[in-house]
């Protein structure tokens, strides 16, 4: 009983609400079935895409997160982004000190306990310190995290392809519909342009 209600809904539903929800579903209230199912497909393969562009994208920076440790004795504690950025960008901790000092010179040229602090606040010490057994090793990981970005970028790009999948989808209804939906309101006192939904 409840999926013939739902099947009462889903064809008392404008083709244009039911293209916004899922593109293809408008297609389906017209008849259209070859057109709806070109829509579902695509619909698919984007958040098919999605997932597993996310997927590979966190896999692999986890993977050169794991190498990192290994090959620079970083701190396996950590987990946050900043971190794991410097260790691309510095062969050991020392280097990235060296920066933070001398930043915290430029900052604060005549203020040596606001210094010290920007140092403490933005340095990395004890357990966070590290350095890199090869630069190849430094190389590799800053190559695989690449990767892993370049994965995430493409994920970040499929919500705008469902987007626009909805709307060829909603065009493709308002356009293609065998009832008119746009016309001339020609009645006695109401001249002008009239839409259907």
């Amino acid at each position: 009983m409840a999926l013939g209600i739902s099947l009462i809904i889903f064809q008392a539903m404008s083709p244009i609400f039911a293209s916004i929800i899922m593109p293809g579903w408008g297609e389906i209230i017209q008849g259209e079935k070859n057109k709806a199912r070109v829509f579902f497909i695509v619909e698919g393969s984007i958040w098919l895409s999605y997932f597993g562009f996310n997927y590979l994208g966190h896999k692999i920076d986890n993977s050169a997160r794991a190498f990192a440790i290994n090959h620079s004795s970083a701190n396996p504690s950590r987990d946050d982004d900043e971190y794991f950025d410097a260790l691309e960008d510095y062969f050991s901790s020392y280097d990235h000190n060296l920066e933070v000092e001398r930043n915290a010179s430029y900052f604060y040229p005549n203020d040596p306990e606001q210094q010290q602090q920007y140092i403490q606040e933005h340095g990395y010490f004890g357990q966070d310190e590290w350095e890199w057994d090869t630069l190849t090793n430094k190389t590799y990981y800053w190559e695989r995290r690449k990767v892993g970005r370049e994965h995430l970028r493409r994920a970040s790009f499929m919500p705008g392809f469902a987007i626009i999948n909805r709307i060829v989808s909603v065009i493709d209804v308002i356009v293609f519909s065998k009832q008119e939906q746009f016309g001339l309101d020609t009645r006695p006192g109401k001249i002008g342009i009239y839409y259907k939904f």
